[in-house]
């Protein structure tokens, strides 16, 4: 019976320890902790978060960025295939864009390399937003408030289909999911011990 004793005490101990080892030093886990996003240009983020949600970046003028990845539901549309330009039904379902910046690649088929490859693509998808770069320039360069705030954001009014990608890309990247301020150690079934929160540093 003390041996029984012993080898839960020893597990409950072991797995309490392990745990805060593991929260010590969360870079040697195979998944780390969730690193907030370090804005270095505000006005870019700006910037692109006003693009994110502009919708006369699509030719119909009512498609944005967050109508198939919306904010206020995860980043995403909650849909099994996204609808675009002329209420097209896609053939895939829209990704959510939180913690996107962190993905190896972007697409469900990885085929854009980074967040800058895959923030131009809906814009002239036909299936999607429908309108073509150089369209989606000419209107941002219509409008006075985009030209200042290109100019703010990037030092000079040169609009591109390079500084709207851009833009929205650092807004993407602040989009990181909540880090949760403690994990619980995993105990043996056994035991009638309760888990302490171990926090993170």
């Amino acid at each position: 019976m003390k041996s029984s004793h012993l080898v839960v005490a020893t597990l409950v101990a072991g797995s309490t320890f392990g745990s805060i080892a593991l929260a010590a030093k969360p870079a040697a886990e195979p998944v780390s902790p969730i690193v907030p996003a370090v804005v270095k240009n505000t006005k870019q983020v700006e910037l692109g978060k006003k693009l994110f949600f502009d919708p006369r970046l699509s030719r119909s003028g009512f498609i944005s960025c967050n109508s198939c990845h919306n904010l206020s539901m995860g980043g995403t549309d909650n849909l099994k295939t996204s609808i675009g330009h002329n209420w097209q039904k896609g053939p895939i379902n829209a990704p959510t864009v939180l913690n996107s910046s962190l993905a190896l690649a972007q697409f469900w088929d990885g085929r854009a390399k980074d967040l800058k490859a895959q923030a131009g693509g809906p814009i002239a998808n036909p299936g999607e937003m429908a309108f073509t770069h150089e369209l989606a320039v000419d209107v941002l360069k219509s409008i006075p408030q985009y030209v200042a705030e290109f100019k703010g954001a990037f030092g000079s009014e040169t609009i591109d289909i390079g500084r709207v990608t851009d833009a929205i890309v650092a807004f993407l990247k602040t989009l990181t999911g909540r880090q949760p301020d403690f994990k619980l150690p995993i105990l043996p079934p056994s035991t009638n011990a309760t888990p302490r929160p171990v926090p993170f540093d």
